[in-house]
């Protein structure tokens, strides 16, 4: 796929439904095993809560989930916090919905809207972004052409990895995979062919 959603840093919001606290934690994640550590340190945060219900999507083509009730009735609060993230395409994230029982039960009915309800109100106060396929571009040139590279750069979309200026400039960017080749050729045509750029690997990136 081209692009997949994703959370950035982590956030955390809490909901109370009929006296139980629901505290839900969402995460970016780089990986299954990142998920698992998470979830883990989550857990241990609030090693005295009555549930840590969590569900994760751990890779960018969105096939790699997992997700726990922990104790709740079967069906009732991981699946449902999986569907929240898979609906909205949200992937390489994880969410940890931790709940102390508030002495009201609440029904599977109940338990299903409380725990996609705190997945769901956590989404839209975190920061989601747009991971895009890219491809990485090693730039060198001397001090007499940085600013012409500069302005070859300004109108297109891109994200600086790495800037070093000992010898020479030496600049890293990554661009959209559809745009690399044009990008390449603004770059040697503004700087007079008195430049070198190398393609890197493919990956995703975030182009803010």
């Amino acid at each position: 796929m081209d692009f997949y959603l994703s959370a950035t840093g982590e956030t955390t919001r809490e909901i109370v439904i009929q006296r139980s606290r629901f505290i839900c934690t969402l995460k970016r994640i780089d990986g299954f095993d990142d998920a698992l550590s998470f979830v883990k340190n989550v857990k241990k945060k609030y090693s005295d809560a009555t549930h840590n219900c969590y569900a994760f999507i751990s890779n960018a083509a969105g096939t790699e989930q997992r997700f726990s009730d922990d104790g709740e009735p079967q069906g009732t609060a991981g699946q449902p916090m999986l569907e929240v993230l898979k609906k909205k395409g949200i992937f390489m994230t994880a969410a940890v919905v931790t709940r102390y029982f508030g002495g009201v039960k609440l029904g599977a009915g109940g338990l299903v809207s409380a725990y996609t309800r705190a997945v769901a109100e956590t989404v839209e106060n975190a920061k989601i972004v747009k991971n895009v396929v890219g491809v990485s571009l090693k730039i060198k040139c001397g001090y007499e052409m940085y600013n012409a590279l500069l302005q070859a750069l300004k109108d297109n979309v891109f994200a600086t990895l790495s800037t070093d200026f000992a010898d020479n400039v030496k600049m890293t960017i990554a661009v959209p995979k559809e745009d690399a080749d044009n990008i390449e050729k603004d770059i040697t045509c503004a700087l007079l062919g008195q430049v070198s750029v190398l393609k890197g690997a493919t990956a995703y990136y975030v182009f803010e």
